[in-house]
């Protein structure tokens, strides 16, 4: 049973509750804010509330307090913090793999590199909560190789304004927009997607679509890595002055549960532009089940490729 701390009347659920809270014409916002205080580690502030989920959840207002806050708290404190986030986004989640990059940037969780900072790597802090990491794998040594001169690149027919590379062939692709042939096939595919694209994709009149594509791709044992050509940062503040805006949260979110849904068959990269998906498509196709295990987007966001 839950009481309300108004009048002490009880509620079986959450929902009863909330329902009663406007017979005291009182929004949720100012209950729980007066009801169950709780201040912002970093600025000692009162956190705003959103949401009820996420007002007991986070003891930030963004992921820039949350490492700063890492940033000037001892290590020992640090460690023990960082982790239980951990635990408890798997718990709540009920994930069966540690987050990616991605996804603990758009979750205002904690970086890699702080966790491998405090834990020596990151999937030492995935095995303290009993998981592996989503992405396991270091870049190979062949990614600083050059694309071997024979390998030719098809590019699916309703592929519009496709890349250009100097071999390559149009053909009606199972999936995605780009493979490769012969020798260097491998199941690997890349579904080249525009910024306006990709929110579309992941809207939610799209999105049953493309889970059906990702679906054919696991049926079909392959890989697809969906390649956008935008940065997180100018897509984000793109989208704010859109006279189309898209719920970039509602985006982000589906955009985690697919790559949970269809791990190990699918991920998600933003390559800053269509410059760096030229350069960066190739190296993707002919390395193929290379790279499956790798988060790739680690490696460009931090500039290491």
């Amino acid at each position: 049973m839950i009481s309300c701390k108004i009048c002490s009347e009880q509620f079986a659920d959450e929902k009863s509750l909330h329902m009663h809270l406007r017979s005291h014409k009182i929004t949720l916002a100012e209950y729980y804010t007066q009801y169950y205080p709780r201040k912002n580690l970093l600025t000692g502030e009162p956190l705003p509330f959103k949401n009820k989920e996420q007002y007991f959840d986070r003891d930030f207002a963004n992921r820039k307090q949350l490492l700063d806050w890492c940033a000037k708290t001892p290590d020992a404190q640090v460690k023990e913090y960082i982790l239980e986030l951990l635990d408890r986004r798997i718990k709540r989640k009920d994930l069966k793999f540690g987050p990616s990059h991605l996804e603990l940037k758009t979750s205002d969780m904690p970086t890699v590199d702080l966790y491998q900072k405090h834990f020596g790597s990151y999937s030492e802090a995935c095995s303290l909560v009993g998981v592996k990491p989503l992405f396991r794998s270091r870049l190979p040594d062949e990614w600083n190789n050059p694309v071997p001169d024979d390998v030719k690149i098809f590019i699916d027919t309703r592929e519009q304004q496709p890349l250009e590379f100097d071999n390559s062939e149009s053909l009606k692709l199972d999936f995605g927009d780009y493979a490769v042939g012969s020798k260097h096939y491998d199941y690997t595919y890349v579904d080249r997607k525009s910024e306006t694209d990709f929110k579309s994709t992941l809207s939610k009149n799209s999105l049953n679509r493309f889970r059906a594509e990702l679906q054919r791709t696991k049926d079909f044992d392959s890989y697809l890595f969906v390649v956008t050509e935008t940065d997180m940062t100018t897509m984000e503040a793109r989208n704010k002055w859109s006279p189309h805006t898209s719920n970039m949260k509602y985006i982000y979110h589906n955009m985690r549960v697919l790559a949970h849904d269809f791990a190990g068959h699918c991920q998600f990269i933003f390559t800053g532009g269509r410059e760096q998906s030229q350069q960066l498509i190739p190296k993707i196709l002919t390395l193929g089940k290379k790279l499956w295990n790798v988060d790739l987007q680690y490696y460009i966001s931090n500039r290491l490729i």
